[in-house]
């Protein structure tokens, strides 16, 4: 049987926006469909538990944040300046996200035991790191991979700097994890030799 492709993805535009929102265990099957305009059987015809339909919204999030990213990204010049550009589009993202900071640690934070919504807030910081270990690798620094880890580290920062203290963080939170990035991209340079 084929599942109507319309329903799953307006089942998941919904999802998101209020599992975001209200938070994910505080927001049951209902309001999922009522936000939807949906059934409670046509949430579980697409989805067979509220944790499915959880992972699922999250990793319909990361891929409209990769392509965002990506589509940030493509002007902007080859090397360090696009790894700082990462830290730009951090901005916007929060700026324009008008909201709880990020969705994953959110995720990670309400649903610690859920195998489904753990493995898509892994699978986002997965890719994450891996952009900017790739932005690394492109910029000629050596250790990539700890350097791009070091990135992860600011941007999770910002992220729970806007958790714990709310929204309103967010613009502070991003210029000092910039500022930060700045001086660890300018010592990685001078110590590893990267252009």
């Amino acid at each position: 049987m084929q599942r109507n492709t319309t329903s799953r993805a307006r089942l998941l535009a919904a999802a998101e926006q209020v599992f975001y929102e209200r938070g994910i265990t505080r927001t049951n099957i209902d309001t999922v469909a009522r936000a939807a305009k949906a059934t409670k059987p046509t949430v579980y015809a697409h989805f067979a538990s509220k944790s499915a339909l959880a992972a699922g919204a999250l990793e319909a999030r990361q891929r409209r944040i990769a392509a965002d990213l990506a589509a940030h990204l493509a002007d902007v010049e080859p090397g360090t300046p696009r790894l700082t550009a990462v830290f730009d589009w951090l901005a916007t993202l929060y700026e324009h996200a008008n909201g709880r900071g990020c969705a994953f640690l959110n995720a990670a934070a309400e649903s610690p035991a859920d195998e489904a919504v753990t493995a898509a807030v892994r699978g986002e910081k997965l890719w994450l790191l891996g952009v900017l270990r790739e932005l690394c690798a492109e910029a000629g620094y050596d250790r990539p991979d700890e350097l791009a880890s070091q990135l992860l580290l600011l941007i999770d920062g910002v992220a729970a700097r806007v958790l714990v203290h709310g929204p309103g963080e967010a613009g502070a939170a991003t210029t000092a994890a910039a500022r930060a990035a700045d001086a660890l991209l300018t010592s990685a340079a001078h110590g590893h030799g990267a252009p």
